[in-house]
């Protein structure tokens, strides 16, 4: 499934009010995930390309881990923008509520294909697919979001499906992105093979002080913004306490400063007007 980063014009009237009176092209600090303005730190380039070489090499299973907010779905998205751009086919699945036959069902669908009436047969369809993918050279990646929704036995059928091979390769390659817990269940006895087999473990980490401060001044320059508006250097502490270095939470309180901002009436974030955000927000 490919995605197209492209990000339609702002349809919301009182944000595009917001975007003309601050002089801003586009939202900063939006509420959804944003790969094609992707603030990359010298270790997350480092996780991106290893993985993005697993995947292409059919190494195994990559795991994508952190906390709600963290920026798994951005950097999932981003993973298989980079393995498309490599020739990849690549299949996206974030209905996780879907479990055993109807996710096989769903994972058809999403590579083209129409699922038949039970999972052997689906098994079946799905194997002859991936053998035409990897006799063409095409590797095949089944990214799937929010997998720690997914039960014990879904987790096996993909285990399963990473069975799938050729005389010399395996057939699909594997990506699960989740929260903490999704790594927890995967210690289990019962996964233990699953487990065994992934190859590159991606642990998101929240921003530090640093990294928030250059991650604020990115976000703003990428949304047009040319260095009008002011962010106090107590400004970003006070986002990085409040915040947690969660990037959504950043992007919570930012948004609110934006209109905070425009009521002023001054292009200046200060340390008391993230702090108020904050709270608006229910975060600090």
């Amino acid at each position: 499934m490919s995605i197209d980063a492209a990000r339609p014009a702002c349809s919301d009237p009182a944000t595009r009010a917001v975007l003309e009176a601050l002089g801003l092209a586009r939202v900063p600090f939006p509420t959804t995930p944003d790969a094609e303005h992707y603030f990359q730190t010298a270790e997350l380039a480092r996780d991106m390309a290893e993985a993005a070489h697993c995947l292409l090499a059919r190494k195994g299973f990559v795991l994508l881990t952190g906390e709600v907010g963290q920026g798994k779905t951005t950097f999932l998205r981003r993973l298989l923008l980079a393995v498309e751009a490599e020739g990849a086919r690549a299949s996206l699945i974030f209905n996780t509520f879907l479990q055993g036959p109807d996710l096989l069902a769903e994972v058809l669908r999403d590579f083209g294909l129409r699922p038949g009436r039970d999972a052997a047969s689906n098994i079946g369809q799905l194997n002859r697919f991936l053998l035409e993918r990897w006799r063409a050279g095409t590797t095949c990646v089944l990214f799937i979001d929010d997998a720690q929704n997914l039960d014990a036995a879904s987790l096996e059928l993909l285990r399963l499906l990473s069975n799938l091979e050729s005389a010399q390769e395996k057939l699909l390659q594997i990506v699960l992105a989740g929260q903490p817990e999704l790594e927890q269940t995967l210690q289990r006895h019962d996964l233990r093979q699953l487990a065994s087999r992934i190859v590159k473990h991606v642990r998101l980490e929240p921003l530090g002080a640093a990294e928030l401060e250059r991650y604020v001044a990115f976000r703003l320059e990428r949304a047009g913004d040319g260095g009008r508006l002011r962010v106090a250097r107590a400004a970003c502490a006070a986002l990085h306490r409040d915040s947690g270095g969660n990037p959504r939470r950043v992007h919570l309180i930012m948004d609110r400063c934006l209109y905070g901002v425009i009521a002023l009436g001054k292009p200046h974030i200060d340390a008391a007007l993230v702090r108020r955000a904050a709270s608006e927000a229910g975060i600090a």
